[in-house]
């Protein structure tokens, strides 16, 4: 049983009959839910085949349901029947000689069905690749996150080696900073006119305008025509 799509495809119920069918006993709904996610089934997923899968279940031919007890048995040793397919249930329901008009709707049915699966086959691969492509682009952004702050932890060191003095380091932290598009909102210790869209006050709420110290620098980050707020500045109420 395939995991990560039975809560999308028709076999949802025959994924729980089996579930069943393995069981020692009868099973809740949170327990069949449980028995899917401990396959590797996501836990949404698995409410979501549940969901689909519960009006068959009461009906299945192999599934006693016990309504006071809310719990599901599976309950002959009859084999399964897998799901008919859309070509094998047209085959049923259609004798095996038509007139020329019904053979000629029912070859548009079967061309219809056939487009449907080819077409449902390739949204799985397009979901599949899509899928794998945002986790491959999320671990890159994470790989160039932790590159900058290597580059940062490393351009300290360097500096606290070579004995530079406080001033020095941080204008040099502040060349690193702009490199990678970060601009500060203020500089430590300076002093500035309050604002809220910038600025968190610590302590006592400045009024708007008012002189403010800046305790420690915020940053904003430019991503092409668009500017991000990162961090606000801290800030408290400026001596008189």
């Amino acid at each position: 049983m395939d995991g990560p799509d039975v809560a999308s495809r028709p076999g949802a119920a025959a994924a729980f009959v089996a579930v069943l069918r393995e069981a020692e006993g009868p099973l809740d709904a949170r327990a069949l839910k449980q028995r899917l996610v401990t396959r590797g089934v996501p836990p949404d997923e698995a409410d979501a085949a549940w969901r689909r899968a519960q009006p068959t279940l009461r009906r299945h031919a192999q599934v006693a349901f016990d309504a006071a007890r809310g719990t599901y048995r599976y309950g002959t040793s009859t084999p399964i029947a897998p799901p008919l397919t859309g070509d094998e249930a047209l085959d049923r329901l259609l004798p095996e000689r038509m007139s020329g008009r019904r053979a000629e709707l029912a070859a548009i049915v079967r061309a219809a069905l056939k487009e449907r699966d080819d077409l449902e086959a390739r949204v799985r691969v397009g979901y599949a690749g899509g899928r794998e492509l945002r986790a491959a682009q999320e671990r890159q952004i994470r790989i160039e996150a932790v590159r900058a702050l290597a580059d940062v932890v490393a351009e300290v060191e360097e500096l606290a080696a070579a004995g530079a003095g406080t001033e020095v380091a941080v204008e040099r932290i502040r060349v690193l900073a702009h490199a990678f598009g970060l601009e500060p909102i203020g500089r430590a210790g300076e002093q500035t006119t309050y604002a809220p869209a910038l600025h968190t006050a610590i302590g006592t709420r400045p009024a708007d305008q008012s002189r403010v110290t800046v305790l420690r620098p915020g940053y904003t980050w430019r991503d092409g025509t668009e500017v991000v707020l990162i961090g606000r500045a801290q800030v408290v109420v400026a001596p008189a």
